[in-house]
């Protein structure tokens, strides 16, 4: 695993994690990137010790701390601006959604239809995700309120209709990588969300 790639994975987790309501501890996340840091380190760059230690040992051991210093404050500034912006991005964005559907007075059917004919998978996400949305409003599964956060509605699901939650999961989950994440969604996982939001719109 290269540098890139680890520093990548951890802060996706940590992402998305936060964005599912799953909290975990943020200090728990930074030293498993840090970690991750220095095992790609000592596994990428190679030195003989010379025999005794002395002073190229130290200098070798005073390098090697100065890098692990700057990489550590890279990778925090790193994950507390990620951290940062996906607060403010999750607020708004959600208060827009719950504000459009206040205003547009749409039909679950009408957007499954303009899923249907969104002009990318994108736009087509957050049309079925508003029509699960509306779906669990309409019969008081959930109630919108403008604060409302996905963590929030997975538990005002698993209080009313706890069968319903692992689909809800499925949606609110691919809706933040399609919308928030700009990820391209391939048939299959496109497949199982549209899966999800039928059994939950059309859930007795």
């Amino acid at each position: 695993m290269t540098f890139y790639e680890a520093m990548n994975e951890v802060l996706q987790t940590s992402r998305y994690d936060f964005l599912m309501g799953r909290r975990v501890d943020f200090q728990e996340r930074f030293w498993e990137l840090i970690s991750r840091i220095l095992e790609w380190l000592f596994s990428n760059l190679e030195f003989d010790m010379p025999q005794g230690g002395g002073v190229n040992a130290g200098l070798i051991a005073t390098i090697f701390a100065i890098v692990g210093i700057v990489l550590t404050i890279i990778a925090l500034f790193v994950l507390i601006r990620t951290y940062l912006r996906t607060r403010r991005v999750t607020r708004h964005e959600l208060g827009d959604i719950f504000e459009e559907i206040r205003n547009k007075n749409y039909t679950v059917s009408e957007l499954i239809e303009l899923s249907q004919k969104a002009e990318n998978t994108r736009i087509a996400v957050r049309y079925r995700y508003i029509a699960a949305i509306l779906s669990l409003n309409e019969r008081d599964i959930i109630k919108i309120e403008p604060s409302a956060t996905n963590a929030i509605i997975l538990r005002q699901i698993r209080n009313s209709s706890p069968e319903l939650a692992p689909h809800f999961y499925k949606i609110a989950e691919t809706f933040h990588l399609a919308w928030f994440g700009h990820k391209s969604l391939g048939e299959d996982s496109m497949g199982e969300f549209i899966s999800a939001v039928d059994k939950v719109v059309n859930h007795a």
